[in-house]
């Protein structure tokens, strides 16, 4: 009788400690537990790449070396906004400043992976990105077909 006492004792045991562990959702092998709201405040970030010529093979025109350093705030409802200072091929350029930003839309898949688009220089921009270190960093891509790029943005 004792055995089962101390057999029932531990079941219940377990069972009680089973419902205070946290779920965890997952798909093999991905998380699935991401949303626009795990993306909030302010990033610093920066970037570099290639802006593309055209494609006209009767234009000499090359690609035109890019980079980027700025600021990115995320509301966590799918809103960012941003501003930064960029190099274009030794032409310097600010877009957006912080009273009066650029502001565009993002979403994030429930894997981590999302995009983000605005609208800046008479062009729709898209770039790709994965969330990391527990959204403390992004680690971002073009995916827009104006230029090829790569950045990383990490939380202030």
């Amino acid at each position: 009788m004792k055995n089962k006492n101390i057999m029932f004792a531990a079941v219940l045991l377990f069972a009680v400690a089973l419902s205070l562990v946290p779920t965890v959702n997952a798909s093999g092998h991905f998380a699935t537990n991401y949303t626009n709201a795990s993306l909030t405040g302010v990033y610093g970030y920066s970037s570099y790449g290639e802006h593309l010529g055209p494609s006209n093979p009767n234009n000499n025109t090359t690609n035109v070396p890019a980079d980027s350093v700025g600021v990115l705030w995320f509301d966590g409802l799918g809103t960012f906004e941003f501003h930064d200072t960029a190099d274009l091929g030794g032409f310097i350029i600010q877009r957006g400043t912080a009273d009066n930003p650029i502001v565009g839309t993002y979403t994030v898949n429930p894997d981590g992976t999302g995009t983000m688009q605005w609208f800046s220089n008479g062009a729709n921009h898209t770039r790709a990105f994965v969330i990391v270190d527990g959204a403390m960093e992004l680690q971002l891509g073009a995916a827009d077909g104006l230029d090829v790029s790569r950045g990383v943005a990490k939380k202030q």
